[in-house]
């Protein structure tokens, strides 16, 4: 692997480290949207997948419907939180993002799931959406709500290769809330017909978020990407090399096909 294809790989990496935290996605969600009702920290949540220490999956599951029964008495604006699936055991690493628009003035919720698939029962794709099905939509349903999914024309992940699901969730909540065509129920969100063109899609969105909207996030992720390289490297040439690396010349740089080799 050439210096450039290790670094185009550590940037995605840090990339999607960064489109994961909760911070960040609620500053980009309220830089998108400032005049976004509930924008407070605690409103605008994003549940990672970890379990605390001495804590159990069903610890995590009370902590998500605490915070469920306080945003549905928040009203007149959507409520938009994220939540992933949670980690089995220790060793379990693998997360599927999930984001969530909730109306409580009309008592309705909405979910996105990258992996949804219109051809399979449940909408259940390559990856199961465990934190929806078995935590959110069953509480929000006995609260009175209803509760439908975002209809995707494909699904955004149809391969084990797409781990960009912090990023698909963005990308449609965004475009969502800008359009707000969820409301219509006849609306089906398209999704480019190729892996490509779904790369394409990452990558603009990328570039949109980093070098033009919100270049001050640039140094959020030079910083994330720099202690991805200390944390992984003992090789003090290699390490070094890599370190040079200005993030924001190698994003400009990139194209569709660089996605897809990830």
């Amino acid at each position: 692997m050439s210096l450039k294809e290790l670094s185009i790989s550590w940037l995605l990496h840090s990339i999607k480290i960064l489109l994961g935290d909760e911070s960040i996605r609620r500053y980009i969600i309220v830089e998108k949207f400032p005049h976004l009702k509930h924008k407070l920290k605690k409103d605008i949540r994003t549940f990672n997948p970890f379990v605390k220490k001495r804590k159990t999956r069903q610890d995590k599951f009370k902590e998500i419907e605490t915070y469920l029964e306080y945003i549905i008495n928040l009203k007149n604006d959507n409520v938009v939180f994220t939540a992933t699936n949670v980690q089995q055991n220790n060793e379990d690493n693998e997360t599927h993002y999930q984001t969530f628009i909730v109306d409580n003035d009309n008592k309705k919720a909405y979910a996105i799931d990258p992996a949804y698939d219109k051809d399979e029962e449940n909408f259940i794709g390559i990856y199961y959406a465990e934190i929806t099905h078995e935590v959110i939509k069953p509480f929000l349903e006995s609260k009175g709500y209803d509760f439908k999914f975002i209809p995707l024309s494909r699904p955004a992940q149809s391969t084990t290769n797409d781990v960009f699901c912090q990023t698909w969730t963005l990308i449609i909540l965004l475009d969502l809330l800008k359009t707000k065509n969820y409301q219509d129920p006849n609306m089906e969100y398209k999704i480019p017909t190729t892996e490509l063109k779904c790369y394409e899609m990452i990558l603009d969105f990328y570039k949109d978020i980093f070098l033009d909207s919100m270049p001050e996030l640039l140094e959020n992720l030079q910083e994330e990407y720099h202690g991805s390289i200390n944390e992984n490297y003992d090789t003090e040439e290699e390490k070094e090399k890599l370190l040079k690396i200005d993030v924001a010349g190698l994003l400009y740089q990139m194209k569709k096909s660089d996605i897809k080799k990830e």
